[in-house]
Protein backbone atom coordinates (compact mmCIF):
# COMPACT_ATOMS: atom_id res chain seq x y z
CA UNK A 1 0.00 0.00 0.00
CA UNK A 2 1.40 3.39 -1.01
CA UNK A 3 2.16 5.64 1.95
CA UNK A 4 2.82 9.25 2.87
CA UNK A 5 5.52 9.41 5.56
CA UNK A 6 5.93 12.25 8.06
CA UNK A 7 9.34 12.81 9.66
CA UNK A 8 9.12 14.95 12.80
CA UNK A 9 10.84 15.02 16.19
CA UNK A 10 7.71 16.37 17.93
CA UNK A 11 5.21 13.53 18.44
CA UNK A 12 2.33 15.87 19.33
CA UNK A 13 2.56 18.09 16.27
CA UNK A 14 3.34 15.07 14.13
CA UNK A 15 0.16 13.39 15.35
CA UNK A 16 -1.85 16.50 14.51
CA UNK A 17 -0.47 16.61 10.96
CA UNK A 18 -1.10 12.89 10.50
CA UNK A 19 -4.70 13.22 11.70
CA UNK A 20 -5.34 16.15 9.34
CA UNK A 21 -3.97 14.26 6.36
CA UNK A 22 -5.91 11.10 7.21
CA UNK A 23 -9.15 13.06 7.52
CA UNK A 24 -8.64 14.69 4.13
CA UNK A 25 -7.69 11.35 2.54
CA UNK A 26 -10.86 9.76 3.93
CA UNK A 27 -12.96 12.55 2.44
CA UNK A 28 -11.24 11.96 -0.91
CA UNK A 29 -11.81 8.20 -0.54
CA UNK A 30 -8.10 7.70 -1.15
CA UNK A 31 -6.46 4.41 -0.23
CA UNK A 32 -3.08 6.03 0.47
CA UNK A 33 -1.99 5.50 4.07
CA UNK A 34 -0.10 7.84 6.40
CA UNK A 35 2.76 6.82 8.67
CA UNK A 36 5.06 8.85 10.92
CA UNK A 37 8.44 8.36 12.50
CA UNK A 38 10.96 10.24 14.59
CA UNK A 39 14.13 11.27 12.75
CA UNK A 40 16.73 8.52 12.39
CA UNK A 41 20.15 9.13 13.90
CA UNK A 42 21.73 7.47 10.84
CA UNK A 43 20.54 9.13 7.64
CA UNK A 44 21.16 5.93 5.68
CA UNK A 45 18.29 4.34 7.62
CA UNK A 46 15.81 6.42 5.62
CA UNK A 47 16.43 4.45 2.44
CA UNK A 48 15.32 1.02 3.74
CA UNK A 49 12.50 2.78 5.61
CA UNK A 50 11.20 4.20 2.32
CA UNK A 51 11.53 0.88 0.50
CA UNK A 52 10.11 -1.37 3.20
CA UNK A 53 7.10 0.87 3.84
CA UNK A 54 6.21 1.64 0.20
CA UNK A 55 6.68 5.37 0.84
CA UNK A 56 5.87 7.54 -2.18
CA UNK A 57 5.77 10.97 -0.47
CA UNK A 58 7.95 12.34 2.34
CA UNK A 59 6.98 15.28 4.56
CA UNK A 60 9.85 16.76 6.58
CA UNK A 61 9.81 19.18 9.47
CA UNK A 62 12.67 21.68 9.29
CA UNK A 63 13.53 21.71 13.01
CA UNK A 64 14.28 18.00 13.30
CA UNK A 65 17.05 18.64 15.83
CA UNK A 66 14.94 20.30 18.53
CA UNK A 67 13.83 17.35 20.65
CA UNK A 68 15.50 14.16 21.82
CA UNK A 69 14.68 11.06 19.77
CA UNK A 70 16.47 8.66 22.14
CA UNK A 71 18.68 8.61 25.24
CA UNK A 72 21.47 10.29 23.26
CA UNK A 73 19.38 13.37 22.50
CA UNK A 74 18.25 14.97 19.25
CA UNK A 75 19.61 14.29 15.77
CA UNK A 76 22.36 16.54 14.44
CA UNK A 77 20.67 17.69 11.23
CA UNK A 78 17.77 19.84 10.07
CA UNK A 79 15.22 19.02 7.40
CA UNK A 80 17.04 21.20 4.89
CA UNK A 81 20.19 19.15 5.49
CA UNK A 82 18.33 15.86 5.35
CA UNK A 83 16.70 16.62 1.99
CA UNK A 84 20.09 17.01 0.30
CA UNK A 85 21.25 13.66 1.67
CA UNK A 86 18.03 11.97 0.53
CA UNK A 87 18.31 13.42 -2.97
CA UNK A 88 21.51 11.43 -3.54
CA UNK A 89 19.29 8.37 -4.07
CA UNK A 90 15.69 9.59 -3.99
CA UNK A 91 16.12 11.95 -6.92
CA UNK A 92 12.48 12.04 -8.03
CA UNK A 93 10.52 11.24 -4.88
CA UNK A 94 8.12 14.03 -3.85
CA UNK A 95 9.53 15.61 -0.68
CA UNK A 96 7.66 18.42 1.07
CA UNK A 97 8.74 20.71 3.92
CA UNK A 98 6.09 21.39 6.55
CA UNK A 99 7.39 23.91 9.07
CA UNK A 100 6.67 26.87 11.32
CA UNK A 101 9.64 28.68 9.72
CA UNK A 102 8.92 28.56 5.96
CA UNK A 103 10.96 31.74 5.38
CA UNK A 104 14.08 30.49 7.18
CA UNK A 105 17.13 31.22 5.00
CA UNK A 106 18.73 27.75 5.08
CA UNK A 107 15.42 26.21 4.12
CA UNK A 108 14.84 28.61 1.23
CA UNK A 109 18.31 27.85 -0.11
CA UNK A 110 17.13 24.25 -0.60
CA UNK A 111 13.87 25.30 -2.26
CA UNK A 112 14.67 23.48 -5.51
CA UNK A 113 15.14 20.17 -3.67
CA UNK A 114 11.60 20.26 -2.28
CA UNK A 115 8.33 19.76 -4.07
CA UNK A 116 6.94 22.59 -1.95
CA UNK A 117 7.66 24.40 1.33
CA UNK A 118 4.46 24.70 3.37
CA UNK A 119 3.73 26.80 6.43
CA UNK A 120 2.46 24.62 9.26
CA UNK A 121 -0.15 27.23 10.23
CA UNK A 122 -1.44 27.42 6.66
CA UNK A 123 -1.59 23.65 6.48
CA UNK A 124 -3.67 23.43 9.65
CA UNK A 125 -6.08 26.01 8.25
CA UNK A 126 -6.31 24.53 4.76
CA UNK A 127 -5.35 20.87 4.90
CA UNK A 128 -8.01 20.12 2.30
CA UNK A 129 -5.98 22.24 -0.17
CA UNK A 130 -2.63 20.58 0.44
CA UNK A 131 -3.54 16.90 0.80
CA UNK A 132 -4.74 16.62 -2.84
CA UNK A 133 -1.32 17.99 -3.82
CA UNK A 134 0.32 15.16 -1.84
CA UNK A 135 -1.95 12.61 -3.52
CA UNK A 136 -1.27 13.90 -7.04
CA UNK A 137 2.46 13.86 -6.36
CA UNK A 138 2.24 10.28 -5.08
CA UNK A 139 0.31 9.04 -8.12
CA UNK A 140 2.63 10.84 -10.52
CA UNK A 141 5.68 9.34 -8.81
CA UNK A 142 4.27 5.82 -9.00
CA UNK A 143 3.30 6.19 -12.65
CA UNK A 144 6.71 7.57 -13.57
CA UNK A 145 8.40 4.63 -11.87
CA UNK A 146 6.14 2.17 -13.65
CA UNK A 147 7.02 3.84 -16.96
CA UNK A 148 10.75 3.70 -16.16
CA UNK A 149 10.51 -0.01 -15.36
CA UNK A 150 8.77 -0.64 -18.67
CA UNK A 151 11.53 1.24 -20.53
CA UNK A 152 14.18 -0.69 -18.60
CA UNK A 153 12.47 -3.95 -19.49
CA UNK A 154 12.42 -3.07 -23.22
CA UNK A 155 16.05 -1.94 -23.26
CA UNK A 156 17.15 -5.08 -21.43
CA UNK A 157 15.38 -7.23 -24.03
CA UNK A 158 16.99 -5.29 -26.88
CA UNK A 159 20.51 -5.55 -25.48
CA UNK A 160 20.09 -9.21 -24.58
CA UNK A 161 18.92 -9.78 -28.17
CA UNK A 162 21.96 -8.11 -29.68
CA UNK A 163 21.06 -4.41 -29.96
CA UNK A 164 24.05 -3.03 -28.09
CA UNK A 165 24.37 0.45 -29.63
CA UNK A 166 25.89 3.12 -27.41
CA UNK A 167 22.66 5.14 -27.11
CA UNK A 168 20.69 2.16 -25.77
CA UNK A 169 23.42 1.31 -23.28
CA UNK A 170 23.58 4.90 -22.02
CA UNK A 171 19.79 5.02 -21.60
CA UNK A 172 19.89 1.76 -19.68
CA UNK A 173 22.69 2.97 -17.43
CA UNK A 174 20.75 6.17 -16.70
CA UNK A 175 17.62 4.20 -15.79
CA UNK A 176 19.60 1.86 -13.56
CA UNK A 177 21.07 4.82 -11.68
CA UNK A 178 17.67 6.52 -11.42
CA UNK A 179 15.90 3.41 -10.12
CA UNK A 180 18.85 2.15 -8.04
CA UNK A 181 18.88 -1.15 -9.94
CA UNK A 182 22.04 -3.29 -9.95
CA UNK A 183 24.39 -3.28 -12.92
CA UNK A 184 24.93 -6.53 -14.78
CA UNK A 185 27.89 -5.76 -17.04
CA UNK A 186 27.26 -3.81 -20.22
CA UNK A 187 30.30 -4.92 -22.17
CA UNK A 188 29.58 -8.65 -22.18
CA UNK A 189 26.37 -9.66 -23.96
CA UNK A 190 26.58 -13.19 -22.53
CA UNK A 191 26.30 -11.67 -19.05
CA UNK A 192 23.02 -10.11 -20.13
CA UNK A 193 21.77 -13.42 -21.49
CA UNK A 194 22.79 -15.34 -18.38
CA UNK A 195 21.02 -12.89 -16.05
CA UNK A 196 18.18 -11.99 -18.41
CA UNK A 197 15.44 -14.29 -17.10
CA UNK A 198 16.14 -13.37 -13.49
CA UNK A 199 16.10 -9.63 -14.31
CA UNK A 200 12.79 -9.86 -16.16
CA UNK A 201 11.21 -11.89 -13.37
CA UNK A 202 12.26 -9.29 -10.80
CA UNK A 203 11.00 -6.45 -12.97
CA UNK A 204 7.64 -8.13 -13.44
CA UNK A 205 7.29 -8.47 -9.68
CA UNK A 206 8.13 -4.77 -9.17
CA UNK A 207 5.75 -3.79 -11.95
CA UNK A 208 2.94 -5.73 -10.30
CA UNK A 209 3.64 -4.07 -6.94
CA UNK A 210 3.42 -0.66 -8.57
CA UNK A 211 0.17 -1.57 -10.32
CA UNK A 212 -1.26 -2.78 -7.01
CA UNK A 213 -0.27 0.50 -5.35
CA UNK A 214 -1.92 2.54 -8.11
CA UNK A 215 -5.03 0.40 -7.79
CA UNK A 216 -5.05 0.92 -4.04
CA UNK A 217 -4.57 -2.74 -3.13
Amino acid sequence: MAKIAIIDDNPDQCGTVKANIELALAEMESTIEVIATLPFKNINDYFPFVTENDVCVLILDEKLNDQAVDADGPVEYKGSELVSALRVQLKDMPIFALTVIPDENNLLQKFSEYEQIISRDEFYQHAEKFVPIFVRAAKSYLKDNESDLSKFNDLTKNIAGGLDDEASIQKLQALQVKMELPFSGFADRSAWLDAYEQQISSLEEINQLLKDKLAGK
